[in-house]
């Protein structure tokens, strides 16, 4: 018999962003591929990030789905993306007590009340 790990599912932008303020650029894949999804392996989870599906149809579909069954999620607010709030608040309304939040420390982010 083999053993599910549990879903640690990754909510945030891809590829390299400028924040709004222009004064620095963020590598989102380096985060996600040198910091989150090896501590994540480590943990023993099963790591994914939307651009990760591998399955056919139309992406939203496997994206909910995910944010409402995962175990864990993770949330990256650093760029304040509307798609990553939208996506946060779906999962909040599911699972709010399994979602962590994080961000950059050089952003704006830690201003807002959450």
């Amino acid at each position: 018999m083999t053993s599910m790990k549990p879903l640690l599912f990754i909510i945030m932008p891809f590829g390299k962003k400028t924040d709004f303020t222009g004064a620095y650029d963020i590598d989102f894949d380096y985060v996600y591929m040198t910091a989150i999804k090896p501590v994540a392996e480590a943990a023993d989870l099963e790591v994914v990030r939307a651009d990760e599906e591998r399955s056919g149809g139309i992406i939203h579909i496997t994206m909910f789905e995910r944010l409402l069954l995962a175990e864990i999620v993770i949330a990256d607010l650093t760029l304040l993306n509307a798609n990553v709030f939208y996506e946060l608040g779906v999962r909040h309304c599911a699972r709010p007590r399994t979602t962590m939040l994080i961000y950059a420390k050089e952003t704006n982010c830690h201003l807002m009340s959450i």
